[in-house]
């Protein structure tokens, strides 16, 4: 017995690994090499060339941030120094006007006084002198003609006027409308005073400038961010796009696009695509292993299925280099899935098949569309192809993925907003690709059966149907012992679900564990009748020969019938190197009474060998508790758990379990499913009256 038993890899598997790793290094390599181009700028285009995946125009890109940036506007700040200049220039006007007011007030007391145009022509000329600022005396000259408290009512509100327009950042651009706004609003808060208005806005209009100054980092600032915005968000050319005309000439911006592409290269650019597919390829083949290490106890893969399986994904791969080149959307992973799905089930049939996918993405340029449809293509057709609880009708397992893989198409190209010749062009291509794939799956899955002889979901399925072949024999032939057998298989398929065994496997193997049995079905208890038994007429030793001699003739049969060879190694294996009890106990006593010694016990063991897996150790377990319990004719749960854990204990005892990997924690599940098996077997029926 051993609580953590796991199964190692062989060598050969590894080396067979290794070599299909830095296969698949080459194939992606080869398949993700794009064609490439002798050009120079200045040579002109013999064919056109279409960008081979969406790329960002890095020349374009960076030629628009250049112009973003230089055409960015000057940015100009509120200087509170300008501000108060100009407050204080208002103020420094009418400091000017109220001494003209006074030169024109003293000269009313003499003979000639002076006349408000002529004083209007004085203040101009003060203005322009004092505060280099120039004003037409005619507008003015009001100033003049109104009365002291008007003067100075004018005055603070002017001033008020000036420091509400000075609040904001005013630039040349605004500066005459904001003065506008301010005396129309004047206008229409003082309409006694709207006279004043002109004079009003031609002393701000004379006073007032800008008060914003340039700032220089900011503007610097704002024209990086015009810069750094272009370059985020990058001039993208979709796939399949036209970057060269057949007869044009390779300008710099076409030629940076080519290289960019890796169009235009040369040895050394090849072995930097190499570095990045080996690299690659490394992260997936990583993911796989982790994988495949955590899932080792459950793959239990023969050989044949083994290799069978790496050269099918191989192909996979190496038919996409090809494949590729016609359509992005030409992948045949479904293929694969399908295979994986029939011989591992639904979950591994996902999963490998997705890192199917992964190692062809690159030959497709990345492509979403492809990515997504085959993901698709892959979940559906791992669920039909694995489904291990009814055999699914291959016109199913075509129409059904084939479906859904172009709903995909359709509703990809839908949300995208394809033109209608992407549209027609993707949903062709999906339906080919599928419908392809999954027709050479199920062609071929025969020559796969021929050449694993495997047990998968869909060929156990097909064996468990009452009319193969040899469980007609069995319920035709050994009515007892096929009553047995499905007893078994319902106790090993409970066992199994139990612990996390293929349940499949078990029930079917349980099936035709027996079928030995055929060649001499009378000399079994279970299928003799009316009292009669043949070994009654036979020695100890003749009737040994015949009773450990059925899980042979059972190998013999089973391989004439083509069973898979994992059944075969159940059928060997199932009384493990046990003896038969009664008969070695016979031949004790008989040798007692002669006065002779015990007979040797390996002379009556059975010629098999003990369980290699669970599925045989529960296939064993359940055989002898079922026809031990049969035999007890045992009729309530307590003593079934009782028997069946005195059963357990001895194929222990014997070594039968050491290299089943069953822990003692399976064989505590294992006795409650069969505990749950015999209750449903023993429940009391109601009594229904005559």
């Amino acid at each position: 017995m051993s609580n953590n038993k796991s199964v190692k890899p062989q060598f050969h598997q590894i080396i067979s690994l290794v070599l299909a790793a830095l296969t698949i290094v080459f194939l992606v390599f080869t398949g993700s090499l794009p064609t490439s181009y002798d050009y120079e700028v200045g040579s002109i285009a013999n064919q056109d060339i279409y960008a081979p995946r969406t790329f960002a125009d890095s020349y374009e890109t960076e030629r628009r941030a250049i112009v973003a940036r230089n055409t960015v506007d000057d940015i100009f700040v509120r200087s509170d120094k300008q501000s108060e200049e100009c407050i204080d220039r208002v103020d420094d006007f009418f400091d000017l006007t109220e001494q003209q007011r006074q030169v024109v007030t003293q000269s009313r007391l003499t003979s000639s006084p002076v006349a408000a145009a002529e004083a209007a022509n004085q203040l101009a000329a003060n203005v322009d002198q004092t505060l280099n600022v120039k004003v037409e005396p005619e507008k003015i000259a009001v100033f003049f003609e109104m009365s002291g408290s008007t003067f100075t009512y004018i005055r603070e509100k002017t001033t008020g006027l000036a420091e509400l327009i000075m609040l904001g950042d005013v630039n040349e651009a605004v500066l005459s409308t904001k003065i506008e706004e301010q005396i129309n609003s004047f206008r229409e808060a003082n309409p006694s005073y709207s006279k004043y208005a002109d004079a009003m806005s031609v002393v701000l209009s004379a006073t007032l400038e800008p008060n914003t100054v340039f700032d220089e980092k900011a503007t610097a600032d704002s024209a990086n961010n015009a810069y750094i915005a272009v370059l985020n968000d990058p001039v993208m050319i979709d796939k399949g796009s036209r970057l060269v005309e057949a007869g044009s000439i390779i300008d710099e911006h076409i030629y940076s696009n080519l290289v960019e592409l890796e169009l235009i290269r040369d040895s050394s650019f090849n072995l930097v695509i190499l570095i990045r597919a080996a690299f690659y390829v490394l992260i997936v083949a990583a993911c796989a292993l982790v994988y495949l290490n955590i899932e080792r106890k459950k793959l239990k893969i023969s050989m044949p299925i083994f290799y069978m399986l790496l050269v099918t994904f191989l192909i996979t791969i190496g038919a996409s280099v090809y494949l590729s080149t016609i359509s992005s959307l030409l992948c045949i992973v479904i293929f694969f899935a399908a295979v994986c799905a029939m011989y591992l089930g639904t979950q591994d049939g996902i999963i490998l098949s997705v890192l199917n996918l992964l190692f062809v993405w690159p030959m497709y340029s990345f492509d979403p569309e492809m990515f997504f449809i085959s993901l698709v293509g892959i979940v559906l057709c791992s669920i039909f192809a694995g489904r291990t609880d009814r055999i699914i009708n291959n016109a199913a397992l075509i129409f059904f993925p084939t479906l859904a893989t172009i709903g995909a198409s359709i509703s990809y190209n839908f949300l995208i907003g394809n033109a209608r010749t992407s549209f027609l062009n993707s949903v062709i291509y999906t339906f080919i690709s599928c419908i392809a794939s999954l027709v050479a799956a199920i062609g071929l899955s025969p020559i796969y059966e021929l050449i694993s002889n495997a047990a998968s979901p869909v060929k156990l399925i097909s064996l468990s149907q009452p009319g193969q072949h040899l469980l007609k024999r069995l319920f035709l032939e050994a009515t007892g012992t096929h009553s047995h057998s499905m007893m078994v298989a319902n106790l090993a398929d409970s066992a199994a679900e139990a612990i996390g065994a293929d349940a499949l496997l078990c029930k079917v193997a349980a099936y035709y564990h027996d079928i030995g049995k055929l060649e001499n079905p009378e000399y079994f208890t279970e299928n003799q009748h009316d009292g009669i038994n043949p070994h009654d007429k036979l020695t100890v030793m003749e009737s040994v020969a015949i009773i450990t001699k059925h899980p042979e003739d059972g190998v013999k049969l089973a391989k004439k019938e083509r069973l898979p060879n994992v059944i075969i190694k159940i059928i060997d294996e199932h009384h493990g190197t046990t003896y038969p009890s009664y008969f070695y106990r016979k031949a004790v006593e008989d040798a007692k009474a002669r006065g002779l010694e015990p007979p040797d016990i390996n002379n009556f063991k059975y010629r098999g060998h003990i369980p290699s897996s669970r599925e045989s150790a529960i296939v064993m377990l359940a055989d002898t508790c079922e026809a031990a319990v049969r035999s007890m004719k045992t009729t309530d749960v307590s003593s079934a758990e009782q028997l069946i854990r005195a059963l357990i204990k001895d194929k222990i005892d014997q070594d039968q379990l050491s290299n089943s990997g069953l822990s003692f924690d399976d064989l505590e599940q294992i006795v409650v499913a069969f505990k749950q098996v015999y209750a449903g077997v023993f429940h009391e029926r109601i009594k229904y009256p005559e």
